[in-house]
């Protein structure tokens, strides 16, 4: 059995998150061998979200909610989540990780909640416009899991690939200005 695969960053989970993701038994891609992920996650007091990566706190953010959560959060709870979804928008990357996909949220909605399908449908429409933050209905909670993970990897992994950039071209231009001078 091969051993698995350290993940480059840390996950930091909001310490209210109520039914936290673990992160296990995530795969690698190809050319890793699809070998298992070893995601290191930390407890944090997140002033943003649920989920982030350590040192990227203030640039990347996913807010998880259940289908139950989901109603409540915008029917009880609309001006904070409003809040919320405005320190989201600040971020370079934010995204809603919902664990239903559209028509669960439409056709079978929490049996206690009297907040209309289509008040949920439309908040999320108007509010991902209004704020440029992605709302994502997976399936089911693994496929919210996993999500969750990759939007994290990418932008992390988008990071990095600028910051490689970044210091070519600072390394050309301090090359280049040295033949002149030179």
């Amino acid at each position: 059995m091969q051993s698995p695969i350290p993940c480059p960053f840390t996950i930091l989970v909001d310490g209210r998150e109520k039914a936290p993701y673990t992160f296990s038994g995530i795969r690698a891609n190809a050319d890793r061998g699809h070998r298992i992920l070893e995601i290191p996650r930390k407890w944090a007091h997140l002033q943003t979200g649920d989920y982030t990566i350590e040192g990227m706190e203030d640039l990347v953010a996913v807010e998880r909610k259940s289908l139950e959560d989901l109603y409540s959060t915008l029917g009880q709870h609309r001006e904070r989540f409003e809040r919320e979804m405005q320190r989201l928008a600040a971020m370079e990357h934010a995204a809603v990780v919902i664990e239903a996909d559209w028509w669960r949220i439409l056709q079978r909605p929490p049996t206690m909640s009297r907040l209309l399908p289509k008040t949920v449908f439309r908040t999320a429409l108007s509010w991902a416009e209004r704020y440029g933050v992605h709302w994502l209905a997976m399936p089911d909670r693994r496929l919210a899991e996993i999500t969750t993970f990759r939007i994290l990897e990418c932008f992390f992994n988008h990071k990095q690939k600028k910051e490689r950039k970044l210091k070519n071209v600072n390394y050309t231009e301090r090359r280049e200005r040295r033949k002149r001078t030179g």
